[in-house]
């Protein structure tokens, strides 16, 4: 059974004027059925790496959904390529692999112009009857895409005898190794810009959809491409491209090899290999020397340790997200003033190690910012300041650290001096409750410093105009206060009193 299908032009199809496809259901025309990226994927240089750019939102969907489960198998023909469905096992999920983490890079944004017939034959073969007159007409088009990652298979090739017993995969003639995740738009434009960094679609404009123009056909969002918070970059991980390989003949020859009985050889060779993945004893001490470092808080010490850790594990590097040894550079990161750079790469490591449901953006930022509150220092953000001061005057009210009263002074000054930060959302509860919640948190922390005085005064100001901003009889709303106040410090309750 085939899910989705792809025409694509290639070597077979020189010579021909491209046909524009129907409309499909989801009211998208078919003039992409053939563009550049179609073309370029039965290109003899370039033919097993189609751009999928024609997916509406419903084959996107399919696709990612079968690719978190299995390898996608595929029938690829001529100049059509058909995802084959129900070439897996339901019953066991991954049975013909998986795909790694995403393996991010830092990318750039690309672009394609079309001004003529004869650009738009080489570059966007788009069918004569939706595009081919609006081009000759003068009309031009220009294309932006951006790749921000790529998923690769556990396997490195899929065998004949693998898929055999499964009628699903009849007519099977590759495999999806690899997808690159982004975001593209092409649209028409009056000028085309010169800029190599200026963008029509609101590239980088941090998902405002600031677009100058507006886009024929997009997948993701430009304008989340250089996000900050894992919410945003997810706008940013559209199938947009895929490496195809072919499956090959025969049975898979490490099967068979596992068959064979155990030799001398076999028993030295996997030896070899424990040895390469255990880790040299000075690494594992440099390891140990920089959770020292950071249990400490010497962030800049830390930081020293790893590098000389990375020197002696130059394949499992603290700097690569998909090694857990990352975790602690991260932390360390933020210890030693590096708060942004920390956070980045703790993102990068939630996103190759949490699992479901922590694995989603919006909780992988939620972790993030836990780590933010725990861990940065040095220069922030206000959004970050505030979440840092928010989790120390939590943790002090809470019993699980102690503050001076001077502490708890500065701590109340930092939350008054960012009152202003904006939350996202009605569930940015990381800014809603700093700013909501601190006429206990504040109290809180004078109390257990020992200055009732300054906990009563600070409960007073802010709970009355939070809690109570439309009690007239000021004496009343005050006695309410106290109430409050005592049921929340309990050691302050007898000096209260008399006041």
């Amino acid at each position: 059974m085939c899910l989705l299908s792809l025409t694509l032009a290639g070597p077979g199809c020189h010579g021909r004027i491209p046909k524009s496809g129907p409309t499909r259901e989801s009211g998208q025309s078919g003039l992409m059925n053939e563009t550049f990226a179609a073309k370029n994927a039965c290109n003899p240089e370039n033919h097993l790496r189609p751009f999928i750019i024609e997916w509406d939102a419903t084959d996107r969907s399919s696709f990612e959904a079968y690719a978190a489960d299995d390898v996608v198998v595929v029938r690829y023909e001529g100049c059509n390529m058909q995802i084959l469905e129900e070439c897996r096992n339901d019953s066991v999920r991954g049975e013909q692999g998986a795909y790694k983490p995403v393996e991010w890079t830092s990318g750039a944004l690309e672009k394609l112009n079309i001004s003529n017939q004869g650009e738009l034959v080489a570059k966007l073969p788009l069918s004569v009857g939706t595009l081919g007159g609006r081009v000759a007409g003068g009309e031009k088009f220009s294309m932006e895409y951006f790749v921000a990652g790529t998923r690769n298979s556990t396997r490195s090739a899929v065998y004949r005898e693998d898929i055999a017993g499964n009628p699903g995969c009849e007519g099977a003639t590759h495999f999806v190794y690899g997808i690159n995740l982004g975001a593209f738009a092409l649209g028409s434009v009056t000028e085309f810009v010169a800029e190599a960094s200026a963008s029509l679609y609101g590239f980088g404009a941090g998902g405002k959809n600031e677009r100058s123009r507006t886009a024929d056909k997009q997948g993701g969002d430009l304008g989340t491409c250089k996000g900050d918070s894992a919410k945003e970059v997810d706008g940013c991980k559209s199938p947009i491209r895929l490496t195809l390989r072919p499956i090959r003949e025969g049975a898979n020859p490490e099967k068979e090899a596992m068959k064979a009985p155990e030799s001398e050889e076999s028993l030295n060779a996997a030896g070899v290999i424990n040895a390469k993945m255990e880790m040299s004893e000075e690494a594992r001490s440099r390891m140990e020397a920089a959770q020292q470092r950071f249990t400490s808080r010497d962030g800049k010490g830390c930081l020293a340790e790893l590098d000389a850790y990375d020197k002696l594990e130059p394949k499992r590097k603290s700097t690569d997200g998909k090694n857990g040894v990352a975790q602690w550079r991260a932390w360390c990161l933020m210890v030693a003033g590096k708060c942004d750079a920390g956070k980045v790469l703790a993102r990068k490591v939630l996103e190759s190690f949490a699992q479901p449901p922590v694995n989603s953006p919006e909780q992988i930022d939620k972790a993030v910012e836990h780590m933010v509150g725990q861990h940065c220092q040095g220069k922030m953000s206000p959004r970050d300041e505030l979440i840092k001061v928010s989790t120390a005057l939590m943790m002090a009210n809470t019993g699980t650290t102690k503050l001076s009263a001077k502490e708890c002074e500065d701590s109340y000054k930092l939350l008054l001096k960012h009152k202003d930060v904006k939350p996202n959302d009605d569930e940015d509860f990381s800014i809603i409750n700093a700013q909501r919640d601190h006429y206990a948190w504040v109290p809180g922390c004078f109390s257990r410093a020992g200055d009732c005085d300054r906990a009563w005064v600070i409960f007073k100001e802010t709970f009355i105009p939070s809690r109570l901003p439309d009690m007239k009889d000021k004496a009343q709303a005050e006695q309410i206060a106290r109430t409050s106040f005592e049921s929340f410090n309990k050691k302050c309750a007898v000096k209260t009193a008399a006041k």
